[in-house]
C-alpha cells in the first residue's frame, strides 16, 4: 500500500489564516462580535513568533454558542469562495494534484476547525481531513471543542494513529508544514518537508537536510502540474 502525504493548511497551502478568513466572513454577517478585530491580529502575531499556546483553543469559542451547524457551514463556504480560495499558493494546489495523479493519497492535517477547511478539502479533492472539531448538540454549537485541539503533539498522535489504522508505515508518509509547532509530526514521518518555514523550522530543516519548499503567490511560468516533490 502506498504512503499518505499530509499537508498543514495555514501558511502552507494558504497565504493567510483560514480561521481569520472565517471570522471576517462571520463579522460581515454580524454573527461574531467586532471585538475580534482587536484579538485576531494578536493571535496571528503570537502564532508566527512561535508563542501561541493551545490554551487559547482549550477555552473553546463561547461566541459560537447556539449557532446552527448549517449557519457555520454557510459562513465557511462563503469565506472560502470569497477569500481563502484566492489565498491558495498555486504551486501547492498543483503539488496536491500531482501527488494524487501519481496514485498517492493526500490528506489535510490542521489545527484549524474541520468545518472551516472542508470547502478547501472539496476543492482540492483530497482524501480526508484531520482537524480540530467543534462540539454540537441537536445541530447547535455548544461553544466547546469536541476533544482536544489538533496542535503540536496531538497532531502527531492523531496522524500516527490514523496511518496505523490504515496499515501504512510512517516512513512511507510525508508531511508538509511551515511551522515549528508541527515539529513532532515532521520528525515522525519518513519525508518531512518545510514549506515557507518560520525562522526556527528553517534552521532545523537546514541542519537536518530536510527539503525546503518556497511557495510563491505567482504561478511558475514553466512548471508541470503539481510542481516538484
Amino acid at each position: 500500500m502506498t504512503g499518505i502525504d499530509f499537508f498543514d493548511v495555514d501558511h502552507t497551502l494558504t497565504q493567510r489564516s483560514s480561521g481569520a478568513r472565517f471570522a471576517a466572513a462571520a463579522m460581515r454577517r454580524r454573527v461574531f462580535p467586532l471585538r475580534l478585530l482587536i484579538v485576531l491580529p494578536w493571535y496571528s502575531f503570537t502564532y508566527r513568533l512561535g508563542l501561541f499556546h493551545p490554551r487559547a483553543y482549550e477555552k473553546g469559542f463561547p461566541y459560537l454558542r447556539g449557532l446552527a451547524r448549517t449557519t457555520l457551514e454557510q459562513i465557511a463556504r462563503e469565506s472560502f469562495d470569497r477569500a481563502l480560495k484566492g489565498d491558495l499558493f498555486p504551486e501547492g494546489v498543483e503539488l496536491v494534484h500531482s501527488l494524487r495523479a501519481g496514485g498517492r493519497r493526500v490528506m489535510l492535517a490542521t489545527s484549524s476547525l474541520d468545518l472551516i477547511v472542508e470547502p478547501l478539502a472539496e476543492y482540492l479533492h483530497v482524501d480526508g481531513v484531520l482537524a480540530t472539531a467543534l462540539e454540537f448538540e441537536d445541530g447547535a454549537c455548544t461553544g466547546r471543542l469536541a476533544g482536544v485541539p489538533m496542535f503540536r503533539r496531538e497532531k502527531k498522535d492523531r496522524v500516527l494513529s490514523f496511518i496505523a489504522g490504515e496499515g501504512v508505515p510512517a516512513r512511507e508518509c510525508s508531511f508538509y508544514s511551515d511551522s515549528i509547532y508541527d515539529l513532532p509530526l515532521l520528525e515522525a514521518v519518513g519525508a518531512p518537508v518545510a514549506v515557507n518555514p518560520d525562522f526556527r523550522l528553517r534552521r532545523i530543516a537546514h541542519r537536518r537536510n530536510w527539503p525546503i519548499k518556497e511557495m510563491s503567490t505567482a504561478r511558475p511560468a514553466s512548471q508541470s502540474p503539481g510542481g516538484r516533490r
